[in-house]
């Protein structure tokens, strides 16, 4: 890494610049909310429990279910030994913590098995699929209406 230094624009004093991207880009929002959410795994389980190494696909799976209740308009997570937290929380410290799993390479890595790339389709694949499958079908019902 090259030394780089910046300078103060108001007092010209110097400050050696490490060309690293910084966290200021991350909304504060966002980190309270995951916190929230470790905060509570900290009471019921124990502090920094999931740096013991949870499997990676639980944390998927969870990621996944709170994604999709928010997703279709239930906000707290408030069903039976829910946290009634906002899924929000759940949803940032899921993230967080498969995020921080892979970089460290902490707990299993029990993803699905890669599939052959040679024919199964990437996620924009599907979507523009099916984009081409949808505009071949018909609409005479809503014509007729």
């Amino acid at each position: 890494m090259s030394e780089q230094w910046e300078a103060s624009e108001s007092t010209g004093a110097l400050r050696e610049s490490l060309t690293i991207p910084y966290l200021r880009q991350v909304p504060l929002e966002a980190i309270a909310a995951g916190a929230a959410s470790l905060e509570y795994g900290a009471k019921k389980y124990a502090n920094r429990n999931w740096e013991k190494g949870l499997p990676w696909q639980q944390l998927i799976d969870s990621l996944r279910r709170h994604l999709d209740d928010f997703e279709r308009g239930h906000n707290t997570d408030d069903g039976i030994n829910g946290s009634n937290l906002p899924h929000v929380c759940a949803i940032m410290a899921n993230a967080m913590m498969l995020s921080a799993s892979y970089v460290r390479g902490i707990g299993e890595d029990d993803r699905l098995p890669p599939t052959d790339t040679r024919n199964a389709l990437s996620a924009k694949d599907c979507a523009k699929w099916m984009d081409h499958v949808l505009a071949g079908t018909r609409t005479e019902q809503k014509d007729q209406e």
